[in-house]
């Protein structure tokens, strides 16, 4: 009898197991069956036509409320950007696209399981080219993509020159002189800078254009602008002339390194620029010199606009411009303390009210810089390194000085917990990689870059001869006690680009990969090293810095006929809140069908699509 309930027991299981696996004894699958049901697809929110890298939303639905769904686009070349999805909701941005417009097909697929088939519906999706101030479409559409960065928005802003000069022209030395006739100015976007220029808390961009060449005389000169480009919040730049309050750019014969600063403490970022002065030569040419002009000072109104307040600096020369002569150098801090930003230029203090009415200080100026045969700097730094509050004070001199100086390279004046500057320890920088006397300080910035909670410093070096040749990149780690030790041979010893390119530029120093650590951008110009002058350094966290390899960069567009195809300069920027950080770029060598009427330069952005280099 026990065996016979047991027998019972196995039967009723068995039979249990085959009534689940089967369905009304056709032996089918429940997957098989659904494979069977079709999936009605619906998307909603998609901009069939659309533009370039525009930001999409879109939701999708099913008369299967268990699918979950994934999107690509069907195309080996073109892909979406930045896609993130919530509950069957997708965010994402275009294609970039670089032709007038292109059809493109968005495929929505069901993620297969026991509960949804496999199902797939194609939407069609018009791309046109996002509409730019000039209309420029390359001929290099595949070198303007990686797997990390993309070329966008080519000509949104930018600079034609018609203008003509006929002159002799002596640069780099008074003595290396030549007769030019009937010749095209040329231009460089020479220094850009970042801020947030309409309070908006988006970041914009500023760029005091020179036009080449500098050492032309002011009769012939033709005063270059100082553009402001606003982020509209979506990525795309643009000129707004109304951000002017006398509806035109501002201009300016050579406005040299500038610094974005809130000068008059209104919430939005101001703008200085320093001088570099206008050519002086007398008719033989025996005296050939560089004559002071004022600085360039723009400042927000209540109204926003932006105002020339160049005449709010002090100089003692009749509003004729500090006799410093030229700036070379720029860099805005508080070494009084105060909470106002003062600015430190050509070795003259200016010590603002709060209000960007500046004061020459009374002691760092004009006396104190020759006294000392400092001469005008050629770059310089305001930071807190020793952690007292009062910014300290960093400069570089030129080289070549040593028949008239006896200076050394640069000097850190290094607070003591009070603002006279006169008691403050003056200690000797260290020496650039090229030798004494023949180090080109471009450019430094600073910030922590091995999160010790002291400031450190980088400095961007060329050499003397050949002309600025060598883009080094020099790291200054801070003891802990306000000195700069040179740390480049541990920490960041690789570096190429030191022997042949061509390193005058900017530094910037931007979390690029957004992994918390400060990174290297060195923005220079190049046309025979094959490297990018777009060159990023990135931080290990300790200071330690790698650059990135140019295969992570595109090449710059190119319309046909350039002899150079890598990147020229770089300003980081976060330019569309998403990823990780991007930069703006420039063609630098134009885009004009013929070199015979005008010279042009226009700005790009590349945007990064993967942080993940």
């Amino acid at each position: 009898m026990k065996n016979n309930l047991i027998f019972s027991h196995l039967f009723n299981k068995i039979c249990i197991i085959l009534v689940v696996s089967s369905c009304g004894g056709s032996g089918s699958s429940n997957i098989t069956e659904l494979e069977n049901i079709d999936i009605n697809i619906n998307l909603s929110g998609l901009k069939t036509t659309s533009n370039s890298y525009e930001y999409q939303l879109i939701e999708i639905t099913s008369n299967n409320s268990q699918c979950s769904f994934n999107i690509s686009l069907n195309d080996d070349v073109y892909k979406i950007h930045h896609l993130k999805s919530t509950n069957n909701q997708f965010s994402f941005r275009n294609p970039i696209i670089y032709e007038s417009s292109k059809n493109l097909k968005l495929n929505v697929s069901s993620i297969s399981n026991t509960n949804c088939p496999q199902s797939s519906k194609v939407f069609d999706m018009l791309i046109n080219k996002y509409p730019t101030q000039y209309n420029l479409i390359p001929s290099n559409i595949a070198d303007l993509k990686t797997n990390f960065y993309e070329v966008g928005d080519i000509g949104f802003g930018g600079i034609v020159i018609q203008d003509r000069f006929t002159a002799t022209i002596c640069y780099p030395t008074p003595n290396d002189c030549q007769l030019y006739e009937n010749q095209l100015f040329g231009q460089d976007a020479h220094n850009m800078i970042q801020g947030d220029f309409n309070g908006d808390g988006y970041e914009d961009f500023a760029v005091a254009w020179a036009f080449f060449p500098h050492t032309i005389e002011p009769s012939q000169k033709v005063n270059a602008p100082l553009n402001i480009f606003l982020n509209n919040g979506e990525g795309r730049f643009a000129e707004d002339i109304n951000i002017y309050a006398s509806r035109y750019a501002p201009r300016h014969p050579f406005a040299y390194r500038s610094i974005a600063a809130d000068f008059n403490n209104d919430g939005i970022d101001d703008i200085f620029s320093g001088s570099m002065g206008i050519q002086y030569r007398s008719e033989d040419y025996s005296e050939n010199f560089i004559n002071p002009h004022p600085h360039l000072l723009l400042l927000s109104n209540v109204d926003g606009k932006f105002e020339d307040k160049s005449h709010q600096i002090e100089d003692n020369n009749a509003g004729q411009g500090q006799l410093c002569n030229f700036a070379h150098d720029a860099s805005s801090g508080d070494p009084d303390s105060d909470g106002d930003i003062d600015i430190y230029a050509c070795n003259i203090l200016n010590i603002n009210d709060g209000q960007g009415n500046f004061t020459m200080h009374d002691y760092i100026n004009l006396d104190w810089q020759r006294e000392n045969q400092y001469g005008n700097p050629m770059s310089s730094l305001m930071v807190d390194l020793n952690n007292d509050s009062y910014d300290d004070i960093i400069f570089w001199n030129f080289d070549n000085r040593s028949m008239w100086s006896n200076a050394h390279e640069g000097y850190i004046l290094l607070s003591n917990n009070t603002k006279n500057i006169r008691e403050w320890e003056q200690i000797v920088i260290p020496q650039g990689p090229f030798g004494f006397d023949h180090n080109k300080y471009n450019h430094a910035a600073s910030g922590d870059l091995n999160n010790d909670g002291f400031a450190d410093v980088v400095v961007a070096i060329t050499r003397d001869l050949p002309y600025y040749e060598g883009a080094y990149v020099q790291i200054l780690i801070n003891n802990g006690q306000g000195k700069l030790i040179d740390m480049t041979d541990t920490n960041f010893s690789i570096q190429p680009r030191s022997d042949t390119h061509h390193g005058e530029g900017n530094i910037y120093l931007r979390d690029m990969n957004l992994d918390g650590h400060l990174d290297i951008v060195h923005s220079t110009r190049d046309y025979n090293s094959g490297y990018h002058g777009s060159h990023i350094a990135i931080n290990d966290g300790n200071g330690n810095f790698t650059s990135l390899l140019n295969s992570v960069l595109p090449n710059r567009p190119d319309p046909g006929y350039n002899n150079y195809d890598f990147l020229m300069k770089a300003l980081p920027m976060n330019i569309d809140n998403e990823g990780c950080l991007d930069f703006i770029s420039v063609t630098d060598v134009g885009w004009e069908e013929s070199y015979e009427t005008e010279t042009s330069n226009f700005f790009f952005s590349v945007i990064n699509t993967d942080c993940n280099f």
